[in-house]
C-alpha cells in the first residue's frame, strides 16, 4: 500500500484521535498467495476427493463406528453434494459401502413382520434430513429402531435450516454426533487441493487433466467465492460444473488450458447476467443519472450489491445518494427510504447511527438547528444493510459544510457512532460495478473507489479492473475513519471548529450562521 500524499496526511500516532490516513492500494496488494507448489499438469498430482478434505466429518464417522453411537448429523451448505460426501466418508474411513435412502417408503424403511427394512436389518444408512421433516410421524418408529437395533448406523445430511428444523421436531437428535461439512480452506495450499480434486475426477473418467495455469485460475475462482483471498472456497457442485464445462470446451485436446476454464466461467456468467447488462444499457442511454466527473454538494456515488431472485446471481450496482438540508427540526436525518417503507431494519439502524455521529460531533453542546433528508435516487425496490452508512454520512457532511464531493469516487463502508469505518460484504462486485460505469462514460485516470481498510483481504478482482489499476487508470483507496473519507472526497482536512478551511470549521461557521440568523416573515425575503 502507499499513502495518498497529494491530499492525505496521517494524524500523529501519539494522541488518541481517530486516524484520517488514506492508503491507495497497489498491484501487489491485490494478488493472492497460493504457495510454491508447481506442476505441469494434474497428471503429476495425487488424487484427493472432496470427502478427504473433511477432517471434522471424518473424525465423526470414525467415532460413529468405533463407539456405541448410532446417529450422526452432517450439516453443510447447498453448494455441496452432502449425500455423496457422506458415502465417500464412510468408504474412505471405514471401508464400507453405505445404503442411500433418498426418499424411502415406510415399508422400505421399517419393513413388516416378514421382511426387514433398511433400518431394521442394520448396517450403515445415509438419509437426507428433509425426508424425516416431510414425514414426522416416522420419528417415533425411528426412535425404536435406534434403541433396539444395535447394528444400525444412521447418517443424516442437511443444510443448517433442515438440521435446525429437524432438531425442533426430534429432540433426541441433540444427543447425536454432529459435524460440519467445510467448504473453505487455507489458500496457501489451494493449488494442491484443487489439482488433487481434479485428479480424482480424472481417475473416475469424468474429466481430462488440467495444466497449471488452469488450476491457478480455478484457485482465483474459489477465493472469489469465499470472499477472502486468504481462504479457498470450494462449492463442490458448482466447481465440478465449471470443471466439466471446461473439459467440454477443450474439444479433442488432451489437456485443459486456462482458455477453456475462462470460457466455462464466462459462459456461466453470461447465462445469468441479463439484468446486469440491462442496467448497464440504462447507464449508457443516460436513463440512470450518475456523474463520474466533477464535484457536487450533497451528492455522492454509493456502491450496492444486487442479488437476482431465482438465480442468486450477484452483481454490483452503483447508486446516486443525495442529501439536502432544511432549517429547524431536531437535527435528525430523515431517511426517505424508510419513510416510503422501502428500507429494512438494518438500513434504518444505519441511518440512526449517522444521527448518532453527527450529534456527538456537532450537537453535544446544543441542538443542531438543521435537519437533513437522505435518499437513494432512482431506487424503486427495497434496500437493506448498513454498507451505505459511510456514504450517507459523507453526503450529509458535504451539505453541512457546503463543500462539494468528488463525483469520480464511489464509496462503501459501514460506520459506528464514533466514525470508525467497518467491514462490508460484496466488495469485489461493488468495485467492478462502478468500474463498468466509469469505463462506459470514459476513464479519466482519477476515478476510483473508497473501501474500508478491513476489506483489503476480500479483493479478488476481475482482470480488466486489475489491468486498469496497474496502468493507473483506476484507483482503490482504503480508510479506517470517516475523517479519511471526507478528506479524500472533499479535498479538505477534518480539522477543528476554530480552524478555517477545514470540514469542522466550515460546518461550525454554517451552523453559527443559522443559529444567529434573525427570523423574518416570509415576505421579507423578496
Amino acid at each position: 500500500m502507499k499513502k495518498n500524499n497529494s491530499s492525505v496526511a496521517a494524524k500523529s500516532e501519539q494522541n488518541d484521535e481517530p486516524s484520517d490516513e488514506v492508503l491507495e492500494l497497489e498491484l501487489e496488494d491485490l494478488t493472492a498467495d497460493f504457495g510454491d507448489f508447481r506442476f505441469q499438469s494434474t497428471k503429476e498430482v495425487s488424487p484427493r476427493s472432496f470427502a478427504s478434505l473433511q477432517l471434522r466429518a471424518a473424525n465423526a464417522v470414525k467415532t460413529l463406528f468405533r463407539t456405541s453411537d448410532r446417529l450422526l448429523l452432517l450439516c453443510g451448505s447447498g453448494a455441496v453434494d452432502l449425500i455423496g460426501t457422506a458415502c465417500d466418508l464412510v468408504r474412505e474411513n471405514v471401508g464400507l459401502n453405505p445404503t442411500v435412502a433418498y426418499a424411502p417408503t415406510k415399508f422400505e424403511m421399517f419393513g413388516d413382520d416378514k421382511t426387514d427394512g433398511i433400518l431394521t436389518e442394520g448396517g450403515c444408512v445415509v438419509m437426507p434430513c428433509s425426508h424425516l421433516i416431510d414425514h414426522p410421524k416416522r420419528l417415533g418408529m425411528l426412535d425404536a429402531c435406534l434403541n433396539l437395533n444395535h447394528k444400525l448406523k444412521l447418517i443424516l445430511c442437511g443444510d443448517a435450516t433442515d438440521c435446525a428444523q429437524l432438531l425442533m421436531m426430534w429432540p433426541q437428535l441433540e444427543n447425536a454426533l454432529h459435524a460440519d461439512i467445510v467448504t473453505e480452506f487455507s489458500s496457501s495450499g489451494a493449488l494442491r487441493l484443487i489439482a488433487g480434486l481434479i485428479a480424482s475426477y480424472r481417475v473416475k473418467g469424468e474429466v481430462r487433466d488440467f495444466d497449471f495455469a488452469a488450476v491457478e485460475l480455478l484457485c482465483y475462482y474459489g477465493c472469489r467465492v469465499s470472499g477472502d483471498r486468504r481462504w479457498l472456497g470450494i462449492p463442490e457442485i458448482k466447481l465440478k460444473q465449471v470443471i466439466k464445462e471446461a473439459d467440454l470446451y477443450a474439444g479433442a485436446s488432451q489437456l485443459i488450458t486456462v482458455r477453456n476454464v475462462l470460457k466455462a466461467i464466462g459462459a456461466d456468467d453470461f447465462r445469468a447476467n441479463y439484468l446486469a447488462e440491462a442496467e448497464l444499457r440504462d447507464h449508457r442511454d443516460r436513463q440512470i443519472l450518475m456523474s463520474t466527473q466533477g464535484q457536487v454538494v450533497g451528492q455522492i456515488n454509493g456502491l450496492s450489491v444486487i442479488e437476482t431472485s431465482g438465480t442468486s446471481y450477484v452483481y454490483g450496482e452503483p447508486v446516486r445518494i443525495t442529501a439536502t438540508l432544511r432549517a429547524g427540526g431536531e437535527g435528525d436525518v430523515i431517511d426517505i427510504e424508510r419513510k416510503a417503507e422501502l428500507a429494512g431494519q438494518i438500513h434504518a439502524k444505519a441511518m440512526m447511527i449517522i444521527n448518532g455521529f453527527l450529534t456527538k460531533e456537532f450537537g453535544s453542546q446544543q441542538p443542531l438547528p438543521v435537519s437533513a433528508s437522505l435518499v437513494f435516487e432512482q431506487s424503486y425496490s427495497e434496500i437493506d444493510g448498513d454498507s451505505a452508512s459511510l456514504t450517507g454520512l459523507c453526503a450529509v457532511i458535504s451539505c453541512l459544510a457546503e463543500a462539494p464531493i468528488r463525483q469520480d469516487l464511489a464509496v462503501t463502508g459501514a460506520v459506528d457512532q464514533f466514525g470508525d469505518v467497518q467491514s462490508v460484504g460484496g466488495v469485489n462486485e461493488k468495485i467492478e460495478g462502478f468500474f463498468k460505469i466509469c469505463r462506459l462514460h470514459g476513464l479519466t485516470g482519477t476515478q476510483g473507489v473508497i473501501i474500508p481498510k478491513s476489506c483489503v483481504h476480500q479483493l479478488m478482482l476481475r482482470p480488466s479492473v486489475i489491468r486498469a489499476i496497474k496502468e493507473g487508470r483506476f484507483h482503490i483507496y482504503t480508510v479506517s475513519h470517516v475523517t479519511g473519507a471526507t478528506k479524500l472526497l472533499l479535498s479538505l482536512p477534518w480539522g477543528e471548529p476554530e480552524v478555517q478551511d477545514s470540514v469542522c470549521g466550515m460546518i461550525s461557521d454554517h451552523l453559527d450562521e443559522l443559529l444567529n440568523h434573525e427570523l423574518k416573515p416570509w415576505w421579507h425575503f423578496w
